[in-house]
């Protein structure tokens, strides 16, 4: 090899290295958080709804206390955590927690799944070159993929009193 070619390898292998490191990785750990959040804020919309649910419960059971500004307390909960309830619900459907979750798993998943080239000392210029051309296009394909799955998400939630 010339002193051209091993230069050309090096810049090659720099790309590679820097594309992964500041597209491929950061992509990864952005993906891995918005899946955690996701997740969390479902797990604490269904454990919030199902207090609420309980203190509706709780608040009925104890309605029939002779004391007459209790008795409205605990009518006035009986009332108001089942709406208070159903508005989280709303708004959990309406955020589409679960979805997105799901979204960012996916494409996650699916990064993680494509191999890497692997250099080699003999290799010739121009394979490795396609090799990591091709690669960042399968990174690239995948990213544009989740990025049209937002629109998809979007056409599925519908306007309220739409």
């Amino acid at each position: 090899m010339s002193q051209q070619d091993v230069l050309n390898q090096q810049a090659t292998e720099q790309f590679f290295d820097l594309y992964r490191s500041e597209r491929l990785q950061s992509q990864l750990d952005y993906y891995e958080k918005r899946v955690k959040e996701f997740t969390n804020a479902q797990r604490q919309a269904i454990w919030l709804s199902i207090g609420l649910v309980f203190l509706t419960a709780l608040a009925g059971a104890f309605e029939g206390i002779a004391m007459s500004w209790l008795r409205v307390t605990l009518l006035l909960i009986a009332a108001i955590c089942p709406i208070l309830s159903t508005a989280l619900a709303g708004y959990t459907a309406l955020r589409g927690f679960t979805q997105q979750a799901k979204l960012y798993h996916d494409a996650r998943r699916n990064l993680m799944h494509i191999h890497a080239p692997t250099f080699r000392a003999d290799q010739p210029q121009h394979d490795l070159s396609n090799e990591i051309r091709n690669y960042v296009n399968r990174v690239e394909d995948v990213l544009q993929t989740e990025h049209g799955f937002w629109g998809q998400l979007a056409e599925g939630m519908t306007p309220p009193g739409a």
